[in-house]
């Protein structure tokens, strides 16, 4: 991995508009549609799991099905470069819609894993396809400095996403007469084309995560003729990209552990080790909190400072954290302390790798390349983390996610420490 110089060159091979009004216009849409798909999938991340444990399925067995948003995730990253030489920047985007929008009906309706397990794999593939593609976008955007805060934005929007899901889902509950109103005639419409009724009490709350996730695309539409065409042309390999950025690719690695890991089972942990669903919601909230607080700060840091050794110190403190949750978690107000430390710390590596790359490349095919290695990297983290965590809960307790992420933050420091210089 190199230190943290931007290329010489201009890069000359992306499409896009270079005045700053444009650049700013693109980051909001960015921000825009990221923040809207991510606070559906931060509903859908407290309704799913509380679903899957409420028919009685093992903590084994959800870790599995959960594991195939991951899995999604990690077949997208190897075939999104082909697919970009096909079909371009701008269908992909607007498909993604179409993907992932009808997958979350489905999930209200049905109580086997015939349906609930492809319906989390074919939700994942669109909801990644837009967030990989957006990233893509963001990174090929050439801005005159702090490209590592700039890049934050957008990460910190999905973030404030996760983070808003539990709260919607706390406030809707609340409000469940006017709420039932506005939805009926869309679960009306459902119920028709399943043939069934729903078989949980909180379909309206899927029908919400629905919408937003819907209107997504709005702004997409509307900056549609200025959102570059970026095409591959095959003159890059992901996994070139991986072995050129060793420190940043087995660091996200390690993230996406703590993030698909922490956003899959920090409700279920909470439960088990005592809290109410409210409290264990907001484990959650917090842990995304952190994420959008912490994370910009982070990245301005990194703009000043060498990437790589803030990633290293970033990597400690998600060990702490992982340390010390089983303590915390029988005092809600501690507990919520440090999981919010802990998302901020997880989405500032986030951050700092996706700078790093982003400043090694200009060529596009690199570029599209190295984003798409990024996204591999996160996902083979989070299958990982996932299925790892599923086990471990059920094998050796509820502690078993800390313990999972404790072994994942060691083996990168222990990388780290082999790769590094001590200054």
């Amino acid at each position: 991995m190199t230190s943290k110089t931007q290329s010489d060159e201009p890069n000359k091979n992306i499409d896009q508009p270079t005045s700053s009004s444009n650049n700013a216009a693109a980051i909001a849409v960015n921000v825009i549609c990221t923040l809207l798909t991510s606070t559906s999938m931060g509903m859908l991340a407290i309704l799913v799991p509380v679903q899957l444990v409420s028919l009685n399925f093992s903590d084994s067995t959800i870790g599995a099905i959960l594991s195939f948003e991951t899995i999604a995730s990690l077949i997208i990253c190897l075939f999104i470069p082909n697919f970009l030489k096909i079909a371009g920047l701008k269908i992909g985007l607007l498909m993604s819609t179409l993907i992932r929008v009808p997958t979350v009906f489905i999930f209200p309706y049905f109580d086997t894993l015939d349906m609930l397990a492809p319906a989390i794999f074919f939700h994942a593939v669109g909801c990644y396809t837009l967030f990989l593609l957006l990233q893509i976008w963001i990174n090929t955007i050439q801005f005159d400095k702090n490209k590592g805060l700039m890049i934050a934005f957008y990460s910190t929007a999905i973030s404030v996403g996760f983070a808003l899901g539990p709260i919607i889902i706390n406030i809707l509950a609340t409000y469940a007469v006017p709420l039932a109103a506005f939805v009926n005639p869309i679960l009306d419409v459902s119920t028709e084309f399943f043939g069934k009724a729903p078989v949980v009490e909180n379909a309206p709350l899927f029908v919400v995560a629905a919408l937003l996730s819907t209107c997504s695309i709005v702004p997409l539409l509307l900056y549609l003729p200025n959102i570059p065409q970026l095409k591959f042309n095959g003159n890059a390999s992901i996994f070139k990209t991986i072995k050129e950025n060793k420190g940043a690719m087995f660091s996200i690695s390690m993230a996406g552990v703590s993030q698909f890991g922490v956003a899959a089972f920090i409700t279920i942990y909470g439960m088990k080790n005592g809290l109410s669903l409210s409290d264990s919601a907001l484990l959650l909230t917090t842990f995304m909190m952190g994420s959008l607080l912490l994370e910009i700060p982070i990245a301005w840091l990194s703009d000043r400072y060498d990437r790589r050794y803030l990633i290293v110190w970033c990597s400690v403190a998600c060990m702490i954290c992982a340390a010390y949750l089983p303590l915390a978690i029988y005092t809600p107000i501690h507990a919520w302390s440090l999981v919010f430390i802990w998302g901020g710390v997880i989405a500032g590596i986030y951050s700092i790798s996706l700078a790093i790359i982003g400043e090694k490349y200009s060529d596009n095919d690199e570029m599209i390349a190295s984003n798409a290695g990024y996204s591999l990297m996160e996902s083979i983290g989070g299958v990982f983390g996932i299925v790892a965590i599923g086990f471990s809960m059920q094998y050796l307790g509820s502690d078993g996610m800390p313990y999972v992420i404790m072994f994942a933050s060691i083996l990168y420091f222990s990388f780290a420490l082999t790769r590094y210089p001590i200054k």
